[in-house]
Formats: structure tokens, sequence, C-alpha cells
């Protein structure tokens, strides 16, 4: 693990762009699958959503071994959806209960202040009544909910990779993610600015594309769709580039990566 200069977390979605640009198409395909994938299994009732966020992380090992497969210049595979089941599956498994009891704890959290609307919303799918959103309830318990959920996400952050690659258990991956993401605070806020203005961005081009087309809703649609299939495999080159930075290999072979195009150290 080490710590890296702030302007690396611009070079991390530097680097996540660069590995959708040498392979976009397969990567379009690989997130429509996954998509479709897990629309499927969620049409089980109960269980099947359970079955999703407990697979959480061996996916998200799955889309770490597409990013270094097209780092090493070879074509992704739709199979690699797949590896990360490859590999300690056991303790990915474990990941991902602990992750659920983990989100289902924070959201209990934010029903002190709301009297359970976002846990019902987010767990149950029942619409939030309308008081809460007008007495800004609502919107309180999703702060609270933002907050007690950071500790968790840096744990996480690593973790199923740190499994999978470094054959670390899952406590003790989950400890050095989280040291690995609160050390590297100072990059990851550039991260977070960064992703926050191209959200922003995206928005805006998005609203005035809409105005432009009439409000046509298949116009946002389309443009919505399009941004998703660009970013979502972006993010997950960003947090390859990442993992490989701040818990190098000999060489590391992300800083390069990150580096050819943003000028980080």
């Amino acid at each position: 693990m080490r710590v890296v200069p702030s302007n690396h977390g611009w070079g991390w979605l530097v680097a996540g762009w660069q590995l959708f640009r040498a392979s976009p198409g397969m990567w379009t395909m690989s997130v429509f699958t996954y998509w479709l994938l897990v629309a499927l299994v969620e049409q089980v009732r109960y269980i099947g959503p359970l079955v999703v966020a407990v697979s959480l992380p061996a996916f998200s090992v799955s889309f770490m071994a597409m990013c270094e497969t097209v780092r090493e210049g070879k074509p992704p595979r739709p199979a690699l959806l797949f590896a990360g089941f490859q590999r300690r599956p056991d303790t990915l498994l474990i990941l991902g209960a602990l992750y659920l009891l983990c989100i289902v704890a924070v959201l209990a959290v934010s029903a002190l202040v709301d009297g359970g609307a976002l846990f019902d919303w987010m767990l149950l799918g029942k619409q939030p009544p309308k008081e809460a959103l007008e007495n800004g309830r609502l919107l309180n318990a999703l702060l609270v909910a933002a907050l007690a959920a950071t500790p968790v996400l840096t744990a996480f952050w690593f973790a199923p990779v740190l499994a999978a690659w470094d054959d670390m258990g899952a406590a003790k991956s989950l400890f050095f993610s989280f040291f690995g993401c609160w050390r590297n605070w100072r990059a990851f806020l550039v991260y977070g600015a960064a992703l926050g203005a191209i959200g922003f961005t995206l928005t805006i081009l998005i609203a005035l594309a809409a105005a432009a087309a009439g409000g046509s809703l298949n116009t946002v649609r389309g443009m919505k769709l399009g941004a998703t299939l660009v970013l979502l495999p972006t993010l997950f080159g960003s947090f390859y580039a990442a993992y490989r930075d701040i818990f190098p290999r000999t060489p590391s072979p992300a800083a390069p990566l990150a580096q050819s195009d943003s000028g980080a150290d």
C-alpha cells in the first residue's frame, strides 16, 4: 500500500477512459450482458435481489479482470464476466453478505430520521410518503445514510480485488481497503470532485439536447443510455487504475497508464 499524490485521482479517470477507448464494443456488450443477467435474476421475488447483492464483489472482480486483459493488449472475452467467481469465491461471497448487512444497517440508521421511508424505498420498493418529501425528512435521511455509508464504502472499495488477486481473507481485505482509501483521501477527493463535475456537465448537456429536441423523452433516454454505456466502463477502469496505483505490483502498470495523458507524477 502506498500514498499517491492528489492529482492521481484525475489520472485514474483518464486511465479508465483509455481502457474503455481500447475496446468500446466489448465493454458495451459486457455491460449489457450484466444488466440483462441482473434483470433476470431479480425476477425471482425476494431471493433474486439478495443473490444480486451478494454476488456484487465477484462481479466487480470480473470487471477488474476485463481491465487487466485490455491493459495487456488482449481482446476481452465475454466469459470474463464470470472470472470473479473462479478465485476465492467463498471469500467474495462472504464479502457480499457483509456488504448487504452493512447497507441494511446504514438504512436502519437513516430510519431514525425519517421513520423508515428511505429504508422501505430502497429495500422494499415502496414509494416514500408525500409528507416525507415535503417536510425534508427524506433528504435528511439521505444525508445521514451518505455519512454512515462512507466508512462502509471505503472498506469495500478495494476489498474484493484484494481478496481475489492478493489472496487476502475477508477481514484483512476490508482492513487494507479502508486504510488504502483513507490514507489517499486527497486523491479520492480530487477523484470525487472530477466525477461530480463530469456528472454535472453531462446533466446540462442532456438538458440542452432535450430542450433543442422539443423536450423529447426519447432523446433524453437515448442520451442517458449512451452516457451510461460510456461512464460505467470508464468507472470500472478507474477502479482498476486506483487499485494498481495504491497497491502496486512491481512495476505498477496503472501509474504509467494514468500518467500518459494526465501528466501525473
